[in-house]
């Protein structure tokens, strides 16, 4: 469930940081969406995705501007 995902110079993120950015900034829908994808084994989280890839894409991008925000800030 942890393979980074990301392309290019974007930040790497992992399915899990893609699920608690769900369960964080999504509607009710796209939360349960998160838990039900941090509870899933890799074949299920697989459906997840493949049957939901643009909530996916969108909290994707989000979860990496989120971790380039953490990494700016930290500096």
């Amino acid at each position: 469930m942890d393979a980074p995902q990301g392309k290019g110079n974007q930040v790497n993120v992992t399915d899990r940081d893609v699920a608690r950015t769900m369960q964080e900034y999504g509607g009710s829908f796209v939360r349960a969406l998160g838990a039900a994808a941090l509870a899933a084994d890799p074949v299920n989280l697989k459906k997840l995705r493949d049957a939901f890839p643009d909530y996916w894409a969108n909290y994707m991008k989000m979860a990496q501007q989120l971790s380039e925000v953490e990494k700016q800030a930290s500096k």
